[in-house]
C-alpha cells in the first residue's frame, strides 16, 4: 500500500516535454530529468509502463508538478482489495509498511496482525514511513499530440524495491483455513539486487501445509527479478496474469496479436505447470486453461466490467449498471475446447471518456482471479 500522486498530462506538462532535453535511458533506475520526459513523450505514442526512479529524480518531479498533484491511496494490493471490496467482499490486504496517514485512510480492509485479523485503524505503526508513486494520466487527444489513453508510473519506493514483505499477512495468506485465493503482484518492482527475496516467498509456499489457490500478476519495472520469479514460482503458483506487452517481453509472443499471445500463453502454461494464464489489454481480454470454458468466459467478462466500471470514477454499484451501455471493442469473442485445454476471448467495454486511468489492470486482475480459481 502507497499514495499515487496523481499529475493529469495538460498543455503545462506538454511545454515541459517540448521544453527539455529528452534522454534515453541509460539503466534501470532512472536518476535524470531527461529520461523522465524521454519515457513519458514514448508513452503518450504508445502507452506507458512502471519505472524505478532515484530518489533525487522523485523529489525533482515533485518540484516541478506539486502544485498539480492530487493524492490518493494506491498499489497492487489497494487497488485489488478496493475493487473486491465493493463487490461484497472483505479481502485480506497486505501492509508492509503501516504508517497513521495510509492506515486511517484505508477502506475497511482486513489486516494481518499478531495472528489476528484487525482492521486498519488498529494496525498502525507509528513510525513506518510512507512511500509515493508518481503517475502521470493522459487521454487520447490527437491535435495535442497525444496519440493514445494511459498512465505512466515512476516509482521511488524501497518497500517494493527492496521486497519488505508483511510478514504477518503472508502467515495467513498461505494458511487455507483462512484464505482461499492469494493473489499476488510483486516482482516487478523488486531491484535485481534484491531478487533473491523471491526465495524467500517460495520457501513460505512450499512450507504451508494447506496453501490456498495463488495468481502471480506480472508487471513492467525489472525485467532480471521478472524472470527470477517466473523460473522461482514454477510449480508454487496457480495462474499468471499479464498485459499484451508483458506477454511479448517475458513469454516470447510474436507480437500483440491475440493468437500470437494464446501461443505464447499456451506455450508457458505448459512449460511452468500452469491451471491457467490470463492477458488483458485495452481492447480484449484472453485466457489458455485447463479450466472449463464457461468459468473463463464468466471470469473475463465479469472483470472487463468491473474494469470499464472502474474507469468512470465513483463507485461500482453505480457503475456496473452503465456498463453494457458502452460499445465493445471490434475483437470477435471465442470460446473452445481443444486438446484439453480451454481458449476463450472476449472484447472489453470501451469508454471513450475515463476518469479514471490508474489501477484498471489490478482491478481486471483481482476479478477474474477470484471468477476463475475462488470455487
Amino acid at each position: 500500500m502507497n499514495w499515487d500522486s496523481t499529475i493529469q498530462v495538460d498543455e503545462e506538462v506538454l511545454a515541459w516535454i517540448r521544453g527539455s532535453q529528452p534522454q534515453s535511458p541509460s539503466s534501470l533506475i532512472l536518476s535524470r530529468e531527461g529520461e523522465a520526459v524521454f519515457l513519458l513523450a514514448e508513452a503518450l505514442k504508445k502507452g506507458g509502463g512502471e519505472h524505478l526512479i532515484s530518489e533525487g529524480l522523485y523529489r525533482r518531479l515533485r518540484e516541478l508538478f506539486n502544485w498539480k498533484i492530487e493524492r490518493r491511496l494506491g498499489g497492487n494490493g489497494f487497488h485489488m482489495g478496493r475493487v473486491l471490496l465493493e463487490l461484497g467482499l472483505r479481502p485480506l490486504v497486505s501492509y508492509p509498511c503501516r504508517p497513521p496517514s495510509i492506515m486511517l485512510s484505508s477502506p475497511l480492509f482486513k489486516v494481518a496482525c499478531g495472528g489476528k485479523l484487525r482492521l486498519p485503524s488498529e494496525a498502525v505503526r507509528e513510525d513506518d514511513p510512507e512511500y509515493d508513486h508518481l503517475s502521470f494520466e493522459f487521454k487520447q487527444s490527437p491535435e495535442e499530440g497525444i496519440e493514445t489513453t494511459g498512465r505512466i508510473i515512476f516509482s521511488w519506493d524501497r518497500m517494493s524495491s527492496e521486497g519488505w514483505f508483511d510478514e504477518d499477512f503472508l502467515e495467513l495468506a498461505l494458511d487455507g483455513e483462512h484464505v482461499d485465493l492469494l493473489v499476488f503482484a510483486y516482482a516487478h518492482l523488486l531491484l535485481p539486487s534484491f531478487k533473491k527475496r523471491t526465495d524467500v516467498l517460495v520457501d513460505l509456499i512450499e512450507d504451508a501445509r494447506r496453501r490456498p489457490k495463488i495468481h502471480f500478476e506480472f508487471g513492467e519495472g525489472s525485467p532480471e527479478s521478472m524472470v527470477y520469479a517466473m523460473e522461482r514460482l514454477a510449480g508454487c503458483v496457480d495462474s499468471w496474469g499479464l498485459n499484451e506487452r508483458e506477454c511479448m517481453k517475458y513469454l516470447g509472443a510474436e507480437s500483440e496479436k491475440p493468437e500470437d499471445l494464446a501461443e505464447a500463453a499456451e506455450e508457458a502454461l505448459k512449460r511452468y505447470g500452469l491451471q491457467r494464464v490470463c492477458v488483458h489489454s485495452s481492447n480484449f481480454a484472453l485466457a489458455v486453461s485447463r479450466l472449463p470454458p464457461e468459468r473463463e468466459l464468466e471470469a473475463l467478462t465479469a472483470a472487463c466490467k468491473a474494469a470499464a466500471a472502474s474507469t468512470m470514477g465513483g463507485t461500482l454499484e453505480r457503475n456496473l449498471p452503465r456498463v453494457e451501455s458502452l460499445p465493445r471493442s471490434r475483437v470477435e469473442a471465442r470460446k473452445e475446447r481443444r486438446e484439453g485445454l480451454t481458449f476463450v476471448l472476449v472484447p472489453t467495454y470501451v469508454n471513450s471518456s475515463p476518469v479514471v486511468l490508474t489501477g484498471l489492470g489490478d482491478c481486471f486482475s483481482a476479478v477474474q482471479a477470484v471468477v476463475a480459481l475462488r470455487r
